[in-house]
Order: C-alpha cells, then structure tokens, then sequence
C-alpha cells in the first residue's frame, strides 16, 4: 500500500519539474527501482493509472528498469550479484563489501512535449 505515497509524491516531483522547464505533456517517466526497495511493479503501474488522469502525466509510459544488490569481492577483485541471501563471492566464497545496497527509488528521466 506504500507505493500509493511513493506514486503520488513522484508524479508531484514529476508535475514541479515539468511545470519549471515548460513542459506541455509527459511522454514518458523512466523510473530506477532497487530490488530491495520494497515496492511492487503491478502496485505502482496501478497507482500511477489511478493518480495521472488529469494531470501533465495523463497518458505518459511509466518505464521501471531494477537494479540489484552488488558487492565487491576484494580477495578476486571482482564485482559480483548476490543470489538471494547468499552474500559470499561466487569464486571464492568470501563476503565482499556492498557498492550497491539495490534500495534506490528514484526518477531517472521523463520525455516531455514543449
């Protein structure tokens, strides 16, 4: 139920910049979703239909591309993705240090009309 505040607080952010930069309509939203950051793809496709009929949005794609958790492993020096809640390298089955925790939520770019 949180993507319902997620969405509403993204598309005002959304709307501010477009009314900033005079934007006419929202083409597209391109969003960055962690996989970690607790939100679900169908939730926020629904809240966003239900939140941009009438708005500079209304009629806009909404494009979520998910990120992973990554880790790097310092006795391969390789980067790598965890399987599930299995942290350690794959080579070497040493735990590696976090360069990206996956909890990200943020809007990556929007194509607007002028």
């Amino acid at each position: 139920m949180h993507e319902l505040s997620v969405m509403a607080y993204m598309l005002e952010s959304v709307e501010a910049h477009a009314q900033r930069i005079g934007a006419k309509k929202v083409l597209a939203i391109n969003l960055v979703i962690g996989e970690r950051a607790s939100i679900i793809d169908d939730s926020i496709l629904f809240y966003f239909d239900a939140l941009t009929p009438g708005t500079v949005a209304e009629g806009a794609q909404l494009n979520v591309r998910r990120t992973c958790m990554q880790f790097h492993c310092a006795a391969c020096d390789d980067d790598y993705t965890p399987s599930g809640s299995d942290f350690r390298c794959p080579r070497c089955h040493t735990v590696g240090q976090v360069t990206d925790d996956g909890s990200e939520l943020l809007i990556e770019s929007m194509e607007i009309e002028t």
